[in-house]
């Protein structure tokens, strides 16, 4: 991939599902450090750990799944916080994942929910964010 870079072919280099030794690894014997980390990253899964670590190289985490596959947008605890806000549980899931600095790529192939996707201009507080940071996906749904 570095040459690929060095030749122009490509821009830059991303990784998925690198662990902090994977990313180490590629840090201290490659010269090229990966752009982006591609993780799976939304309430009830926040490895916080890692994401520190990439942010302070400088390696941007894009969350995959931000709606956990779906299967939160039901959750009790979710929908409460979804309501306090008055947005869609999807909406309050990316916008956490915005808030914790990640880029997300939510999937749909439903146009009223890409454009809901769209609409999540609006602030977590700092309280709440801790919260819900805080809560662990279980099934059915998350708990403290």
């Amino acid at each position: 991939m570095e040459e690929a870079v060095k030749a122009g072919k490509v821009r830059s280099i991303g990784v998925s599902n690198f662990l902090q030794e994977d990313v180490a690894n590629i840090v201290n014997n490659g010269t090229i450090k990966p752009a982006v980390n591609q993780i799976e990253v939304h309430i009830g899964n926040v490895p916080s750990d890692l994401m520190k670590y990439c942010e302070n190289l400088g390696v941007q985490i894009e969350a995959y799944s931000p709606l956990a596959h779906g299967r939160l947008l039901n959750d009790r605890k979710i929908n409460t916080y979804a309501k306090k806000y008055n947005v869609s549980p999807a909406q309050l899931m990316l916008a956490f994942d915005l808030q914790l600095g990640c880029i997300v790529i939510p999937k749909s192939d439903n146009v009223a929910e890409m454009k809901e996707n769209l609409n999540v201009d609006f602030k977590i507080s700092d309280e709440d964010m801790a919260a819900l940071a805080k809560l662990k996906e279980t099934t059915p749904s998350l708990s403290v």
